[in-house]
């Protein structure tokens, strides 16, 4: 596992397959949440409660990420991946936890803030300046660059789920 990103770690982890027995599961409860119509983002919430995940993964789950571009549709095979990848991170929890706890620490985040719960924290560009400044790295790209594969470019804060998301491209989460 090298420092860089290379595009097999990114496909690998993009493309990863979730088990049969899992996957219909995944299927059984989206066909339950489709019988009277399509599945609509309204219903993320008890889909995943009804799969039984915990709300600190799946409540980062944007619109764009399982929908159907441009409407409020449930796209199959988008929210199978997002449950598969949320199912990776339940099982590498300890780790993800340990190391955005790490940053949220040189960032600063983790002194009086009144957020409990690690997985409800956001970094912005100027928290991970602060990560920059903690760490003496002298090229600021490098956070930045991290943002910007979390967030597709779309964002100038990264969540826990985020995070999760560039450990596993990175290939630092077992599956």
């Amino acid at each position: 596992m090298s420092g860089k990103l290379s595009y097999e770690q990114v496909r690998r982890f993009n493309e990863a397959k979730m088990p049969l027995e899992v996957e219909d599961e995944v299927l059984g409860c989206y066909a339950r949440f489709s019988l009277d119509g399509d599945m609509v983002c309204g219903d993320l919430v008890p889909y995943f409660e009804e799969l039984e995940l915990p709300r600190g993964f799946y409540k980062h789950v944007r619109k764009e990420q399982v929908a159907i571009e441009g409407t409020d549709i449930v796209d199959f095979d988008l929210l199978l991946k997002v449950t598969y990848h949320i199912l990776i991170f339940m099982d590498n929890e300890s780790l993800i936890d340990q190391l955005w706890g790490l940053l949220l620490q040189a960032s600063g985040r983790l002194e009086n803030d009144k957020v409990k719960d690690i997985k409800d924290h956001i970094l912005s560009i100027k928290d991970l300046q602060k990560v920059e400044n903690y760490l003496g790295d002298s090229d600021p790209r490098d956070l930045i660059n991290m943002v910007s594969v979390a967030t597709g470019g779309k964002r100038v804060y990264m969540t826990y789920l985020d995070f999760a998301y560039v450990l596993g491209k990175l290939g630092y989460l077992k599956y």
